[in-house]
């Protein structure tokens, strides 16, 4: 209820800010593009809230992808803790974060029926993924190619990755 009461908020102040606006302009003839401009720019917030309703799933597996991350280094860590090691992070390096990030994307590569066999990455000293390997499982040349591309196309949609940052062999 609060979310409605807030976009309700929102959308008054503009409507206020754009009849401002409109009582703001010298001539006349400019009166009807900025009626038209204020009138889409209102039926775009009048509709946001479908929108996030209806689509924009891209946001929410990116969101899971951060769950399950942080869940697989919660577990490796309570197995270290289990095994009567005393267990930190810090002396680790970057190297559990990114064990632990290549596992989450060979997860997800498998629930999206893509074959890889095995995923590594590396991080910058800022923990974001600088280049992501990704060796798929032997298959037919028509079959490679699509998994290959299958591959790249969810590395660039859920983690923002470009072209020079994926190997697929």
């Amino acid at each position: 209820m609060q979310l409605v009461f807030t976009w309700m908020k929102e959308f008054l102040i503009l409507y206020l800010l754009l009849t401002v606006l409109m009582q703001l302009a010298a001539a006349e003839e400019y009166k009807k593009y900025l009626r038209f401009l204020s009138g889409m720019i209102l039926l775009l917030v009048l509709i946001a809230p479908l929108r996030r309703l209806l689509g924009n799933g891209g946001g929410k597996e990116l969101l899971r992808s951060y769950d399950r991350f942080w869940e697989q280094l919660d577990a490796a860590a309570s197995e270290q803790a289990d095994g009567n090691k005393k267990f930190s992070w810090e002396g680790q390096g970057l190297s559990a974060y990114e064990t632990a990030v290549a596992a989450d994307i060979q997860a997800q590569a498998r629930q999206k029926d893509i074959p890889a066999a095995e995923v590594s990455v590396s991080l910058t000293e800022d923990y974001q993924i600088a280049r992501v390997r990704v060796r798929l499982e032997p298959l037919q040349q028509e079959e490679a190619a699509a998994a290959r591309k299958k591959m790249a196309a969810f590395l660039q949609d859920t983690y923002r990755l470009e072209e020079g940052q994926i190997w697929i062999g």
